[in-house]
């Protein structure tokens, strides 16, 4: 097995915040290289960049044993530098590729040529801005798969790739799955039959979805959700694992193959670190960490989960980490309830029945969730007592605790989680949908 690479090279800069430092990396297809580098997977890459990276990308690609490495062309007007402000996609990333719209592109035909000459089993072409349709055909590759990154956004995009696809990965952050996506992921992938043989859904923490239209079936497959360090290029990692296996394996072990691998990347941002722990899931059965489960919530799923905000959702209060609860939680199609937002905000001299009015909404908005998220911005008592009450009615609790105030032991040990970092917090709110889908 040989795999070739086709796609942009970029500068990936994560920038600082209170949790990380500001890290600078090569990404774009670079991701991709690592994994199959740290799968001991024959491979070449071509590539598009500005001038400036080539002895960058060739120094580094060389160094992780990519056999050949051919410039397909040249960017100019732009220095492919994207610039992230959450590198752990708790929402959404922020991604800033500078000076994106005055990119343009020299093709080289002679690098097309010397490719073309190379044979391949499998061909993985990340779409850019550069012209897709180019790329597609004047390489000698067997399979050729295809993801959508965020350059297509329709399925008529996808009409300028004539060679027919292998599989076609599409992720539920692109926005093509945003712009297509409407009730269920029949009619969804149904949109996409005459231009592949296989389409893999990635949906995030929420594990993945994939149809074979030759045999008609679909297989699921969870994902291994837990705090991360980063997912900048997991879902790359993703589709190169999920090529390398598939030749062996069945779509739903394949799934389960690719979903370990791309968690190991997302666990550190070290190549070494990263080949290490590769090699540790390689010398495993896979029918055994299958067995080890995982979490599996369909996107559509997700929005039937409503999760009660409790929280000082004052007008008077500073509420922006209540927002960035609120943002995470609908970026991965939950649902948010704010019972101050939704009901009203007590007035100061409010009488006693305007007292039990709001009272009894809230604890029917509360009867109605099957998740209690609080938000310590101080010791609210009002925060307090719903931890209490959603405890007693067994409903899974969890703490944000972004200024660290909590102390009081009951305040510590009665919730299922008090933590100041959101990406365990979302973690955690993904793995007990999952349970609670399993109870029902």
């Amino acid at each position: 097995m040989k795999v070739c690479l086709i796609g942009e090279v970029f500068v990936d800069v994560s920038l600082r915040t209170k949790q990380t430092q500001t890290k600078m990396r090569l990404g774009g297809i670079v991701h991709a290289a690592r994994a199959l580098w740290a799968m001991e997977i024959p491979y070449s890459v071509g590539y598009f960049a500005p001038s400036y990276l080539d002895r960058h990308i060739e120094s580094y690609l060389n160094a992780h044993d990519c056999e050949e490495i051919i410039k397909l062309g040249n960017v100019d007007g732009a220095p492919n530098v994207f610039l992230i402000e959450e590198v752990k996609e708790v929402a959404n990333q922020g991604y800033t590729l500078i000076l994106g719209d005055e990119a343009t592109y020299d093709y080289n035909e002679s690098a097309f040529e010397k490719l073309r000459q190379i044979s391949f089993s499998d061909g993985l072409l990340f779409a850019g801005n550069f012209d897709i349709s180019i790329s597609a055909w004047k390489l000698s590759i067997e399979k050729l798969h295809v993801d959508v990154t965020n350059r297509i956004s329709s399925v008529d995009d996808l009409e300028r790739i004539t060679t027919k696809i292998s599989t076609l990965f599409v992720s539920t952050s692109s926005p093509l799955f945003k712009n297509t996506f409407k009730n269920n992921f029949e009619d969804f992938s149904s949109l996409f039959q005459k231009y592949c043989d296989q389409l893999v859904l990635k949906e995030n923490r929420g594990g993945s979805r994939a149809i074979d239209y030759g045999s008609g079936t679909t297989a699921i497959a969870a994902s291994q959700t837990r705090p991360i360090v980063h997912s900048v290029g997991v879902g790359d990692v993703y589709n190169v694992a999920y090529i390398v296996r598939i030749q062996q394996l069945s779509q739903n072990l394949a799934m389960t193959y690719s979903s370990w691998v791309a968690a190991e990347y997302a666990s550190t941002t070290y190549p070494d670190d990263f080949k290490t722990n590769v090699a540790r899931i390689n010398n495993s059965q896979i029918s055994e960490l299958k067995a080890l489960g995982g979490v599996y919530i369909p996107w559509e799923s997700r929005k039937a989960i409503n999760v009660y905000i409790a929280a000082p959702d004052f007008n008077f209060v500073d509420t922006s980490p209540i927002d960035e609860v609120a943002n995470s939680l609908e970026y991965h199609n939950f649902s948010p309830r704010r019972p101050i937002k939704e009901n009203g905000q007590m007035e100061e001299n409010a009488d006693k029945t305007r007292r039990q009015q709001i009272f009894s909404t809230d604890m029917v908005l509360l009867d109605s969730c099957q998740i209690l998220v609080a938000v310590l911005i101080y010791n609210d008592p009002g925060t307090l007592i719903e931890i209490g009450l959603a405890s007693a009615r067994g409903l899974p609790v969890f703490v944000y605790d972004p200024f660290s105030i909590a102390n009081n032991c009951m305040l510590t040990e009665l919730p299922d989680l008090v933590s100041s970092d959101l990406d365990e917090l979302i973690a955690e709110i993904f793995i007990a949908t999952s349970k609670l889908q399993n109870i029902e």
